[in-house]
């Protein structure tokens, strides 16, 4: 058993956190109220997110202060169950927050009754709890493991701290193929910690958020911590200033056309026709002056075939007759396969396809489905059986540009892209976000999707059906930004771009080696304490 005892605790005398109220501290470690208090602050993160910290930058900034108090909680736990618990209650508190979009989902566009998409979302977030819950119990036995000795506990915290806590955002990113939502190093995007991404990606600066948070807990002299936690933002600050690609070429003129079609009535067959004029309209008088129009995921929602020559060859023509290309989502039915794919195309220019990869459970593939397809209608609705796209597709082509393209969720799966940027000059990505109503997510993904640009130092072109649509710099910046739940055209410029940052070069590979390293000292303690 770990001693906890703030007279004599380890964190009490000599770290930063002493400068708060001694009673402040005992009701956030102690008892069952801290099971409460540990979802508070976990209430507390997603407020570091998009659209809060878009509206300050202060915000971003609240995200070390529940961390460092969550890890203070862990720590100085009594028991392996009770690290777990404070853990999971953390959890809840984070995802009831930061993922309550999914129940707007389910109820608002599944038409799911209240109960059952409260049931859904619910069982949705003790799932994604369970990875918090797995962090804190396994900092707490890591920390049996050690010794109580000042050094080696410099070690756990400073060392194995920050790579568990990566290590369990990387599994929530990749187990039942991943939910890399709300990861950690996203706030860091509005501070000059960004300068870092380029470098580390976001798992980087996952690390170093929770880096920044230990700080704050470690006892050493709170002078040493805070020249660590400036010398973190000052480097940071060096490297945001390094322009990590060059321009290639002209810059290309972009029109991007919301049509803002209600969700409920997207999929009615009644109003195909009414979509398919309304796209048409909007575009009609920005053919001549832009290199490019660019229509959002599944624009005119039917298959491509169905409309092949009397519209899309039409379309094809008109962007040929006056050298602007239209970029378009669209679902595809491959004849051969009897097999369906959500997709991008390019009509008037090189034209190609890409077919989705990274699906979204069951919105656009259904797990299970013979056993839960009716079940309630959000399982039902249309076109949620595409099938993946292959992994060697041939490269698009736009205005002779190389294009690394995503569809919706894709963009927020990093090493999916990372691969494809080097022969690439700019990024595109076509999302739906109606499906979420007015919640957080499409200001989520919208930050997400300035982190992609970031990392890779590419130019973005996200074209969505309600918003938020933008145009991304090299940096991540917001160019131009169209309304959202309007009809709107956004239009501006981006700049294709060649050169590789080192993310791009070298991925998560120094992400995956610290873990390596770390769980060989870890068994190398083991090994030679075996009664620890």
């Amino acid at each position: 058993m770990l001693q906890s005892n703030y007279e004599s605790g380890y964190f009490r005398q000599e770290s930063l956190l002493e400068y708060l109220p001694e009673s402040l501290l005992k009701w956030v470690s102690e008892g069952r109220i801290s099971w409460f208090v540990a979802l508070l602050l976990g209430a507390l993160v997603p407020l570091s997110f998009a659209p809060f910290n878009i509206q300050s930058a202060l915000f971003s900034y609240l995200i070390f202060f529940p961390l460092s108090l969550f890890l203070y909680q862990v720590l100085q736990s009594s028991t392996a169950k009770e690290a777990f618990y404070k853990g999971y209650f953390f959890g809840i508190g984070l995802f009831s927050v930061g993922v309550s979009w999914l129940y707007v989902a389910i109820h608002d566009f599944g038409s799911a009754h209240w109960a059952l998409a409260t049931f859904f979302t619910g069982g949705f977030i003790v799932f994604l709890s369970t990875f918090y819950a797995g962090f804190a119990w396994s900092l707490f036995k890591v920390r049996e493991i050690f010794s109580a000795q000042a050094l080696s506990q410099t070690i756990v915290i400073l060392f194995y701290l920050p790579i568990l806590w990566v290590l369990f955002e990387w599994l929530r990113s990749w187990i039942l193929t991943g939910f890399p939502w709300l990861l950690s190093g996203y706030p860091l995007i509005e501070t000059p910690l960004a300068g870092y991404a380029p470098i580390v990606g976001i798992y980087g600066l996952s690390l170093l958020t929770i880096l920044v948070s230990a700080c704050l807990v470690i006892r050493v002299k709170p002078v040493f911590s805070l020249v660590s936690i400036f010398l973190f933002f000052l480097c940071g600050i060096l490297l945001g200033q390094i322009q990590w690609s060059e321009p290639q070429g002209e810059p290309l003129s972009v029109a991007m056309i919301q049509g803002n079609i209600n969700q409920s009535i997207k999929w009615d067959r009644l109003q195909l026709e009414k979509t398919k004029q309304l796209y048409v309209s909007m575009s009609e008088e920005h053919w001549q002056d832009n290199d490019l129009i660019v229509w959002p995921e599944n624009a005119v929602p039917v298959f491509y075939h169905t409309l092949e020559q009397n519209f899309y060859r039409k379309l094809a023509l008109k962007a040929e007759k006056t050298q602007t290309e239209l970029i378009t989502g669209l679902p595809v039915f491959d004849d051969k396969t009897q097999q369906y794919y959500n997709s991008m195309t390019n009509l008037g220019g090189e034209q190609g396809y890409y077919y989705k990869t990274h699906l979204v459970p069951f919105g656009e593939y259904v797990p299970l489905a013979a056993l839960i397809r009716g079940l309630i209608k959000f399982f039902d609705i249309p076109m949620s059986g595409f099938s993946v796209g292959g992994s060697d597709q041939p490269p698009l082509f736009i205005k002779g540009h190389r294009v690394v393209v995503t569809l919706c969720y894709e963009d927020v799966f990093p090493q999916d892209m990372m691969s494809k940027i080097p022969e690439s000059q700019f990024m595109i990505n076509l999302s739906n976000n109606g499906w979420y109503g007015d919640s957080f997510a499409p200001h989520q993904h919208l930050e997400m999707a300035r982190m992609r640009a970031l990392e890779s130092s590419r130019e973005l072109i996200r074209s969505t059906t309600s918003g938020i649509s933008a145009l991304i710099d090299s940096k991540g910046r917001v160019l131009v930004s169209g309304p959202q739940f309007k009809q709107a055209v956004i239009k501006g410029q981006i700049q294709p771009r060649m050169g590789t940052t080192p993310y791009v070069f070298w991925g998560n590979y120094p992400i995956i080696l610290f873990f390596i390293v770390a769980f060989l000292l870890f068994w190398k303690q083991i090994k030679f304490f075996p009664n620890k």
